[in-house]
């Protein structure tokens, strides 16, 4: 059976917020390293293979020519697919064995732990195929930590304040993630790719050793509960918020790919593109904590619905840019949109979630995320119209606007759901 819900640790919130600002770190530093460091790899293969795909499927080169060509953004948006789909699909696995064990930590420290492997064998890679191989890895070990993290986040959790923890919690990883590229360009243009990659595999063992040292994961159910008990179910409704971390990462992630472009077309350095990168997660971070206090003050579904309709607009004009300053005044707008729809969709699913399926629940929108940053640089990879690529997570955000005022019920109405008293 469960034990007291109302055991609640807001101490734990902050000690894993830290955990994770310094993962963000580690891995937003090789965001704007990966996408050059792969043009000094060798790659015949892909060459090979591209060549082989365009006589055999004569049409597919038509549609998509850089995969054709195996372009820099090409091979780009293979490699960040790839990590991001391994990481996605990890999570599904993760999530039920946490919940199914009721056990998150030791997911946590193995996953953080190889993932700063992964990083210290980097400057080793002489070759494309090795740096897809690596990168992959290093994303499935990072997926595990993903749904346990969030599990313990909402455990822990005081009532009725989702929006604002999620908000807190998000603004304190976002702050790693925004500072990450910044210092990955700087570091890359001044010393090189190796230290790049030093610096993030010391970062994610220091996390490491700050989750095996600070971090309590109490069990949600007695010792007697057997292991073998039904789980509760994951409502439909989660799977649709799910969807909206989904298309906005896939709005977000789509420039990555475009960075050889803006470094062939713009002039852009390194530092430049770690920047602009950045300051989208900066005005993001700016916006967590007070949209997350709106949503649980008001109702965190019409925060949610504003995002969205805000969303469309600019996930459009970054197909239509002519130089880097225009991309990153619409990025810094990027960030409040979606700091928006993170903070609610974050704080429905901690506060609606429950014991037995935390992980789950909390799973599903850091699967989302993953498999938004997967599907995101292939459009821009793949697609040679850049408005055409961002026309298609625009037009999925209008569906889901609709479906959301249609299906999701408000805060207000949820609690009377919960608790017919209200």
């Amino acid at each position: 059976m469960p034990v007291d819900s109302d055991q609640k640790d807001p101490r734990t919130i902050w000690l894993l917020a830290a955990c994770r600002f310094g993962e963000a770190v580690a891995i937003g530093m090789l965001i704007p390293m990966l996408p050059l460091f792969l043009g000094t790899l060798s790659a015949p293969w892909a060459e090979r293979m591209a060549s082989g795909l365009a006589e055999s499927f004569p049409a597919l080169a038509h549609w998509f020519p850089a995969a054709a060509l195996a372009t820099e953004e090409a091979k780009t948006a293979v490699l960040f697919s790839l990590t991001g789909l391994a990481m996605a699909l990890v999570q599904i696995f993760a999530g039920r064995i946490s919940d199914r064990l009721d056990s998150r930590k030791p997911l946590i420290l193995i996953g953080m732990a190889l993932g700063a492997v992964c990083s210290f064998l980097l400057p080793l890679l002489d070759h494309y195929w090795q740096l897809l191989l690596l990168r992959v890895m290093q994303g499935s070990f990072l997926g595990l930590t993903f749904p346990p993290m969030m599990a313990i986040i909402a455990r822990n959790a005081p009532k009725d304040s989702g929006g604002k923890v999620l908000g807190i919690y998000s603004t304190i990883r976002l702050l790693g993630f925004g500072l990450g590229p910044i210092l990955g360009g700087i570091v890359a243009d001044h010393f090189g790719y190796d230290w790049v990659c030093l610096a993030s595999g010391t970062l994610l063992m220091v996390s490491v050793l700050l989750v095996s040292s600070q971090i309590r994961d109490r069990k949600e159910f007695s010792e007697d509960t057997p292991r073998d008990r039904v789980l509760p179910r994951v409502a439909p409704i989660f799977r649709l918020l799910g969807g909206v971390i989904f298309i906005m990462m896939v709005g977000i992630s789509a420039v990555i790919s475009l960075f050889p472009h803006y470094e062939r077309e713009f002039g852009s350095t390194q530092s430049q593109l770690g920047t602009m990168f950045a300051i989208f997660v900066m005005t993001r971070c700016i916006f967590q904590y007070p949209f997350g206090w709106i949503g649980d003050r008001y109702d965190k579904k019409w925060v949610l619905l504003l995002g969205l309709l805000l969303f469309i607009p600019l996930v459009l004009l970054q197909g239509r840019v002519e130089n880097l300053n225009e991309l990153t005044w619409i990025r810094a707008g990027m960030g409040i949109v979606s700091a928006m729809m993170s903070t609610a969709v974050g704080g429905i699913s901690a506060e609606r979630s429950e014991p037995g399926n935390r992980a789950r629940v909390m799973g599903i929108n850091t699967l989302c995320f993953s498999l938004g940053t997967a599907v995101g640089p292939s459009l821009t990879g793949f697609i040679q119209s850049q408005q055409t690529a961002f026309m298609i997570p625009a037009v999925a955000a209008a569906i889901l606007l609709v479906s959301i005022v249609l299906l999701v019920p408000s805060d207000r109405a949820a609690r009377s759901a919960q608790d017919p008293s209200m």
